[in-house]
């Protein structure tokens, strides 16, 4: 697994800092912008009343402490064992022979150290922090080959149940534009039932239809370039989420104190301490958007300067 590079007396370039984009250093925040596509969801299913609400609340914010918590250690696990760079360097004291040859001297040298299992070769494939931390334990510690395998049969379950997640919550948005932009007059159908009831069954198949159109378009990308994939959701998903937090929330908070809403009895408000903190929603979320702008052009500029390079070595 591990290989002798060779020697030099140079400093260690190969900061880790460079590893960024692994998926085990990804922004954590990813799991929790989510939240606000599945929160309607899940809200539609109890009762508008204060109690139930509030254990709704309490629920939510109990998950988000769980996924923080399980977050940090998950990240903590990862990279104290498996190595970020695939070349590390080693500090040692070499003997070196003076001109006489009567008196040894020794100078530090730096040893490089190739490894084929590292977060850096993990993110060259394209594979998740998952499969070289299992190949480390199955290697290394072959007596914890158990916790390999729990570890594997965890993350199935995990991408498993947040695929069905926010797919039902991706799913039921669908249904929800289908039926605001639905084209139907109820006083005229409220006559004739069979009317209303063809009315239905076509809207059902008609959002049945655009979610298939959905779920299989992310699905013929995935799995004709799942690497191209990876960058999707890394960037678009990444720009999405946090333009909807930042942005349209933000403008959701600001509108539903506006006079057209006040004659809405709401069950359980916030207090107006708790209210003046969507200030922090823009600040945060929107910093976030142009902080991923700017890493998407730095990147765009990057590659266009290697490609004329290697086009104008090549000619």
């Amino acid at each position: 697994m591990d290989a002798v590079v060779g020697d030099s007396a140079g400093p260690d370039h190969h900061s880790a800092n460079h590893v960024t984009a692994n998926a085990a250093e990804r922004n954590p925040a990813d799991h929790y912008r989510g939240i606000v596509n599945v929160m309607p969801f899940l809200f539609s299913e109890i009762s508008n009343v204060k109690s139930q609400v509030l254990w709704f609340r309490r629920s939510v914010l109990g998950g988000l402490a769980t996924c923080t918590i399980l977050n940090i250690l998950w990240c903590w696990a990862v990279l104290e064992i498996v190595p970020q760079m695939s070349t590390k360097s080693l500090l040692e004291e070499k003997l070196l022979n003076s001109s006489t040859g009567q008196t040894e001297t020794t100078h530090p040298v730096h040893t490089f150290i190739y490894s084929n299992i590292s977060l850096e070769e993990s993110e060259k494939a394209g594979e998740i922090a998952t499969i070289p931390l299992t190949k480390i334990i199955t290697q290394k510690y072959s007596r914890l080959s158990w916790v390999a395998e729990l570890i594997q049969i965890f993350i199935t379950i995990s991408i498993t149940v947040s695929f069905l997640v926010m797919g039902t919550a991706m799913k039921h948005t669908m249904d929800g534009l289908v039926g605001s932009l639905w084209p139907e007059n109820v006083a005229w159908l409220a006559d004739h039932s069979s009317r209303w009831r063809t009315s239905q069954h076509c809207r059902r198949f008609f959002s049945g239809f655009m979610s298939f159109l959905a779920f299989g378009l992310i699905f013929v990308i995935s799995a004709c370039d799942p690497k191209g994939f990876v960058v999707m959701l890394d960037k678009v998903v990444s720009f999405s989420l946090n333009t909807e937090v930042g942005l349209f929330i933000f403008l959701m908070l600001r509108t539903s104190r506006s006079e057209r809403f006040k004659h809405l009895v709401v069950p359980l408000t916030a207090s107006d301490r708790i209210y003046r903190l969507h200030w922090l929603l823009p600040v945060y979320f929107l910093f976030a958007v142009a902080y991923d702008v700017f890493q998407s052009i730095l990147e765009i500029s990057q590659n266009m300067t290697l490609t004329l390079h290697n086009n104008s070595s090549h000619q």
